[in-house]
């Protein structure tokens, strides 16, 4: 009876210590609030101004730094893309809030906006993320998928297959996945950053497949394909520039 108990109690305090270390592990984790702003076309310079120094001034530390992209094509061609982080749930009841600092975003930022649209927050799944160092180059596309429902499981399994081959192929590029953590009805799911070094880069032959093949075996391309379609709604390309000039730094 006395090993029992022992047992039990040693259970319980194994339970509570992985319960802890699972609940630190949850919080360490990099999240990102994005806003697209499009820009008033009579207002792009006192914009860029404004957002530099906004930035400068209030989002110059971490976790609230800010990151300002331009989408040059996709449903926000021409918006400026407004980024915050990397960030937890937990640094946005400390995020910059002042007065002066909503009044600054108000009267400064704001008359040079047009309209405001698609605040988000993602979640970067570091499970099926590939960051080579030095692959940040300043130019992205950023591909969003609308997933049907109760199918998120299978386009992970499917990720978890390509990040596979950037692995084994020592790729140079970043392959980031986010994860939408807010439901907002536009079908803005889970998203993919590729990093990639210039624009010559896609007159480049594409080897991709061939790798995959490589990886997985004759003919498994075609599986992907195959489920994909049953998986996947929509998707949507995004290409934008990082603009330092409008960044916290």
């Amino acid at each position: 009876m006395k090993n029992l108990l022992k047992t039990l109690i040693l259970f319980i305090l194994m339970g509570s210590i992985a319960y802890a270390q699972e609940t630190e592990t949850e919080k360490d984790y990099k999240m990102y609030e994005i806003t697209y702003l499009t820009p008033r076309t009579d207002k792009l310079v006192e914009l860029g101004e404004a957002l530099k120094n906004h930035n400068r001034m209030y989002h110059k530390d971490a976790p609230y730094k800010a990151h300002v992209w331009m989408a040059n094509t996709g449903p926000h061609t021409g918006d400026i893309v407004w980024v915050m982080g990397p960030c937890t749930f937990t640094d946005l009841d400390n995020r910059p809030e002042s007065e002066e600092h909503t009044t600054d975003w108000i009267t400064n930022v704001m008359p040079n906006v047009k309209q405001v649209s698609d605040g988000e927050y993602w979640k970067m799944d570091d499970k099926v993320s590939y960051e080579p160092e030095g692959s940040f180059s300043g130019k992205e596309i950023w591909t969003v998928y609308d997933i049907k429902p109760f199918e998120g499981y299978r386009f992970t399994a499917l990720l978890e297959k390509v990040v596979e081959v950037y692995k084994e192929k020592a790729y140079p590029n970043y392959f980031q996945v986010f994860r939408s953590q807010f439901d907002g009805g536009n079908g803005r799911d889970i998203a993919i950053g590729f990093g990639f070094p210039n624009y010559s880069f896609f007159d480049e032959d594409d080897k991709f497949w061939a790798d995959y093949e490589d990886v997985h075996g004759e003919g498994a391309r075609w599986k992907f394909f195959e489920e994909y379609r049953e998986i996947v709604v929509s998707s949507s390309d995004e290409l934008s520039e990082y603009v330092p000039e409008m960044s916290s730094e």
